[in-house]
């Protein structure tokens, strides 16, 4: 991460796509790495809001939450007082989420691997392709496959994972179906503090979320890989 902050916002109309879950993955994982985090909440549900005022959070984490007038004014606040802004929006097109993508660095579009959520995340990814159109910037953005069974991989989603693929659209990376994922929700913390002897499969999410943030890294800093790049190569 560059000293400025990071503003990465996760974006989908379609319920249940794990948006917050994706964003409290993210926060806690930064918070590990030594970053402060701010959480935006602009979801009407405000999952994270309930989430930061029923558990033990990170002191290194912040969350506030925000409407369309008042998400901008709540960016730039986060922008100069984080070193990631994490932003949970709705994936329609209203103010909120053209603010969030007009700040981001990285739009994630979350998705379970079924039809209704690829349908939304779509329309998302089209909102956020118009966007950067209209502001002649390139901005990152891609699926983030949610939710997945580990053990399972039907012919229904391979056929959607191609329908993606087909239309050149990234995917970060996918995020398993884990118990641990969902008990930061039920315990109201990171996934760093879940109690591993409550919570099963902490050290796989935890993997998880490495490899997630890895890959948002490289995404936002696409050329921190070439000096390795080019070690291999000598």
């Amino acid at each position: 991460m560059s000293h400025n902050a990071a503003v990465i916002a996760a974006a989908n109309s379609k319920g249940g796509c794990g948006k917050s879950t994706t964003i409290l993955i993210l926060a806690g994982e930064y918070a590990a790495q030594g970053f402060r985090v701010h959480i935006i909440d602009a979801d009407p549900k405000k999952r994270l809001i309930r989430w930061a005022q029923a558990g033990v959070k990170p002191e290194s984490i912040t969350v506030s939450e925000a409407t369309a007038a008042t998400i901008r004014d709540e960016i730039e606040k986060a922008r100069a007082a984080a070193d990631v802004v994490l932003i949970d929006v709705e994936g329609t097109a209203n103010a909120a989420l053209t603010l969030a993508v007009a700040y981001a660095n990285l739009v994630i579009v979350p998705a379970t691997i079924s039809p209704p959520d690829v349908e939304d995340g779509l329309q998302t990814i089209k909102l956020i392709q118009d966007m950067g159109h209209a502001a002649r910037r390139a901005i990152p953005h891609g699926f983030l496959w949610s939710n997945v069974p580990p053990a399972i991989r039907s012919r229904e989603m391979m056929n959607l994972e191609a329908q993606v693929l087909e239309a050149k659209i990234p995917v970060i990376a996918r995020v398993f179906q884990r118990s641990a994922f969902a008990a930061m929700f039920s315990f109201a913390t990171t996934l760093d503090e879940l109690p591993p002897l409550e919570v099963s499969g902490t050290e796989k999410a935890k993997a998880d979320a490495i490899r997630l943030t890895d890959a948002i890294d490289l995404m936002i800093n696409p050329t921190a890989a070439e000096p390795a790049k080019d070690e291999a190569a000598a």
